[in-house]
């Protein structure tokens, strides 16, 4: 056991060397996977705000259903319980005559003129409502279509699909967030290979720099593991380096930009969710991994095809 744990600390201690003793490749090769890191940090943050974003936008564009003044109400109950059963449905509210005008003149409190017109015709001008929230904004048509049935054509006076521009503001905002996906992970790709081939030839330049050192360590009866293993460790510590500091920048940004729009209720559970502690942890956790890993992968193909311990 003491014969392994020393073995580990010479392993660790000589990656150590390495990293330091290249230092301006070291220097590069982190800083490409820090941009590497950054970029796929970053798409999943814009992800998850414009997710959000989107839903809380949603939320508001809303299906009116206008109730006949006349309607029984045993159909119109009828009508709520078929579209609360609905699963493109998120939430089904009935509004009352006396709701619909409480609402309108809460409005339109600064038109005197517009609430003295509805105060000369009456507040029943105004009819009862049923509004409809939807879990997806691409069947709202459908879930629409639901009242419009012959079976409420003595039930329902007409239907609304909100407005309009709002609905194609939210299309655009959700093909935007596609496009920013698509492109990030193929920066994200692009940067990735290319921390993968600094740390392929820095791993090289290594090999060849202590090929003297390599052979003499073969034949005191070193194994392929004790000599593999600086060269992993080294790749190990860009990654590290790496992850820990694009999830520090990428944390910064949450706090400094989404904060300043964290009052903002489209931006509200971004915040919430993106600066919770287990959050953040998984930022640094899976920037760390992805950093080792891309690291390793490199250093394990550069011992593969220039370390020559295949057949020893």
């Amino acid at each position: 056991m003491r014969r392994k744990l020393i073995t580990l600390r010479r392993i660790y201690g000589a990656g150590f060397v390495n990293f330091f003793r290249n230092s301006w490749l070291s220097v590069a090769a982190t800083a490409v996977m820090v941009v590497s890191l950054i970029i796929i940090l970053a798409t999943v943050v814009l992800n998850v705000t414009a997710r959000n974003a989107i839903t809380e936008l949603s939320k508001n564009l809303k299906i009116s259903v206008y109730i006949k003044d006349d309607a029984n109400q045993s159909d119109v109950n009828k009508l709520r319980a078929e579209l609360s059963t609905d699963k493109y449905v998120a939430d089904v509210a009935y509004i009352s005559k006396e709701q619909a005008q409480t609402q309108f003149t809460a409005s339109y409190q600064n038109d005197k003129e517009l609430l003295e017109g509805l105060a000369l015709v009456g507040g029943n001008t105004l009819p009862a409502s049923v509004e409809i929230s939807v879990t997806d904004l691409s069947k709202i048509e459908t879930v629409g279509a639901i009242p419009k049935k012959d079976t409420y054509k003595n039930v329902v006076d007409s239907v609304s699909l909100g407005k309009t521009d709002a609905k194609k503001t939210i299309d655009r905002a959700a093909s935007a967030q596609r496009y920013i996906t698509s492109a990030s992970i193929i920066a994200a790709a692009v940067f990735a290979v290319v921390s993968m081939l600094i740390i392929f030839n820095t791993i090289r330049m290594a090999i060849f720099t202590r090929g003297e050192e390599i052979r003499i360590m073969k034949l005191i009866g070193a194994t392929p593991g004790y000599i593999r293993g600086p060269f992993l460790v080294e790749s190990s510590i860009y990654g590290i380096i790496a992850g820990l500091t694009a999830a520090s920048l990428v944390t910064a940004s949450i706090y400094s930009l989404i904060g300043k729009v964290a009052n903002q209720a489209e931006f509200a559970a971004t915040y919430d969710f993106l600066t919770q502690p287990r959050t953040i942890a998984a930022l640094y956790v899976g920037a760390i991994m992805v950093g080792i890993l891309v690291g390793v992968i490199s250093s394990m193909l550069a011992m593969e095809k220039h370390l020559k311990l295949k057949h020893w």
